[in-house]
């Protein structure tokens, strides 16, 4: 998932997580010197809505053979607010084991001073589970809102827009049907559009329904659907998913 450079931006965390890296480390450093993160280490996947963050951060979590924990940390507050204990409460929880912990959306507790501390206790290494390695991952689209001292403490990946070469080979893999002048004339007019990843899926999805739906009140059917009533049915043309990638410009 993601580009090369995205890639290997995340994986180069997977050393955190080994063995191996350790024996690395008593190689490259001053006998007695630290071995380990003081604390959590913390990424911050940053980018527009579906550009595909939360879809990598999952992906990443699969990889490295981690669970990944979704925290909101308001749950362990009242009225929305955050308890200044969050960060004690999920030391105890995660306590003895790897994991990931997921922060959707993470600038929209940026302004939650309660919130703002608890994380630098966990970057800092005061919460830091014992006997566990602990990933902290964050999505934002507004990582301007975000503390000074907390972006300092995190590495960045950043999530662009998907180029038209992209766009191609994601258009290709939900509508094989078309050839390659239709998929790069749609490629283009997406890009043109500012489409994302999300808009891809959502506009294949659609335009799917609707020529199916097409097709059966064609054949009388009345939109229903049964056994291999759709096995003579076309895929959507080029210019029904262009309209449905026009209108979500729009939108």
């Amino acid at each position: 998932v993601g580009t090369e450079g995205q890639q290997l931006q995340l994986l180069a965390y997977y050393a955190e997580l080994c063995e191996d890296f350790r024996h690395y480390q008593r190689i490259t450093r001053e006998e007695g010197g630290p071995l380990q993160a003081d604390g959590a280490q913390l990424l911050l996947l940053n980018g527009p809505p579906g550009t595909g963050k939360t879809r990598h951060a999952v992906s990443f979590a699969r990889a490295l053979g981690l669970p990944l924990l979704a925290m909101n940390p308001t749950q362990l507050g009242t009225n929305g607010q955050v308890s200044s204990a969050w960060a004690s409460s999920i030391r105890q929880e995660i306590s003895g084991r790897d994991c990931i912990l997921f922060l959707d959306e993470i600038d929209q507790f940026a302004k939650d001073e309660a919130f703002a501390s608890g994380l630098r206790q966990f970057l800092d290494g005061v919460c830091q589970p014992s006997g566990s390695k602990v990933l902290v991952v964050g999505t934002t689209n507004r990582i301007d809102r975000l503390h000074a001292d907390v972006r300092h403490r995190a590495e960045l990946v950043n999530f662009e827009r998907p180029e038209r070469l992209h766009l191609e080979a994601m258009w290709k893999s939900y509508a094989k049907h078309l050839n390659e002048e239709e998929l790069s004339h749609l490629a283009g007019s997406s890009m043109l559009q500012k489409a994302t990843g999300r808009d891809v899926k959502h506009c294949a999805s659609l335009c799917e329904r609707e020529t199916a739906i097409a097709y059966l009140n064609e054949q009388q059917a009345l939109g229903y659907c049964h056994g291999a009533a759709l096995s003579n049915c076309p895929g959507p043309k080029v210019e029904r998913y262009i309209r449905c990638v026009q209108s979500r410009s729009i939108e």
